[in-house]
């Protein structure tokens, strides 16, 4: 005959919140909303708060479950305008030009490249790049100018042509702690408490890779945690041209794109001896929670990888709501999971987004 006391403790485990169910509801009762809300508007919290989220006896269970069951939790961030005021890729070819990196070589391509498009060229060539970043700030602002695609594709990248790669590695660490007073309150310090509970941080970029490696510890995180795109070179000299997995055409700021999903796979892949994997599959990892801004690649990062166990967390770009509504409307288009997703409010940093 079945024990009646054994029958109703085995009757209270069974509706006692697991680790994960507890680690969600704590981060539930914090934002608001519910897992099944469907509401990707629902949930929002600040930067203190999930801070002080992921110092809970909740969530460094569900660490602990998760280790124990033999697999890595990660968290998945973005840099610019994510963890850091505007974009750094920007302000590092600003720094290039206020302090004279550029070539002759590599001016004359930036000279081609503003008449390719139309605009006028400066005669002084040591105001080309201030011209380019003259011209993308006037967009930015809603005028006529440059948009941030072509100052990537004309610009960002040729501009680097004939850099061997201990100039270009030289460049970006020298630029790197200008940074500094661009990154949000409290980020360096989440990065370094989730990873001394175990949780690995990946900064997953589109943009140059080694300028995100560079920048990485600034952050709090490991240079060897950021990926991104991949300038090329032949030679040990770069091409200025670079490997990237996104979709780039007329409607890549409308759609989820792919590029950030296959530059995880691909650290994954080139990362999983660190964890003793012989090769990465769904099972050894887990993805704990994904932050970001930008409604198309992050978009992506978080729509087309596995669901989250904790969530996605949509940045509230200071002083640019319209980023924060382009996402909404983009995952609540896209996404089957839209109760996991999180506003999450950042303290504006000691400076703002233009370079």
């Amino acid at each position: 005959m079945r024990n009646p006391l054994n029958y109703l403790w085995s009757l209270v485990d069974s509706l006692r919140p697991n680790a994960l169910q507890s680690a969600r509801n704590r981060l539930y009762k914090i934002s608001g909303g519910s897992f099944n809300s469907g509401n990707v508007r629902a949930a929002r919290l600040t930067g203190e708060q999930r801070l002080k989220y992921f110092r809970s006896t909740e969530f460094a269970n569900w660490v602990k479950e998760v280790k124990a069951s033999g697999r890595e939790p990660f968290w998945l961030k973005d840099v610019d305008k994510t963890q850091a005021a505007g974009d750094a890729f920007t302000f590092f070819f600003k720094w290039r030009a206020d302090n004279g990196k550029f070539t002759p070589a590599q001016l004359a391509g930036i000279a081609k490249g503003l008449a390719d498009l139309g605009f006028a060229v400066p005669t002084d060539t040591a105001q080309l790049p201030h011209e380019v970043i003259r011209l993308w700030l006037q967009k930015t602002a809603g005028g006529e100018g440059l948009g941030l695609m072509d100052f990537w594709s004309k610009f960002y990248w040729p501009s680097q042509m004939g850099l061997t790669e201990a100039e270009k590695l030289a460049q970006v660490t020298e630029f790197a702690p200008n940074y500094a007073d661009r990154v949000y309150p409290g980020v360096a310090e989440e990065n370094r408490l989730l990873e001394s509970l175990g949780v690995h941080v990946v900064l997953v970029s589109n943009g140059d890779q080694e300028l995100a490696r560079a920048i990485a510890p600034i952050l709090g995180l490991q240079s060897e945690n950021a990926v991104g795109s991949n300038l090329l070179y032949e030679n040990g000299v770069s091409t200025g041209v670079i490997h990237s997995y996104e979709l780039v055409d007329e409607d890549w700021e409308d759609r989820p794109q792919p590029g950030k999903v296959l530059n995880f796979h691909w650290f994954l892949h080139i990362n999983g001896h660190r964890w003793g994997w012989l090769e990465s599959d769904d099972d050894k990892f887990v993805i704990a929670g994904r932050d970001g801004d930008s409604a198309s690649a992050d978009g992506g990062m978080m729509i087309f990888l596995p669901p989250v166990a904790i969530g996605n967390f949509i940045v509230n770009t200071p002083g640019e709501p319209d980023r924060a509504e382009k996402f909404y409307r983009l995952v609540a288009k896209y996404s089957w999971t839209r109760g996991q997703f999180f506003t999450l409010e950042h303290q504006v940093s000691k400076r703002g987004f233009q370079p």
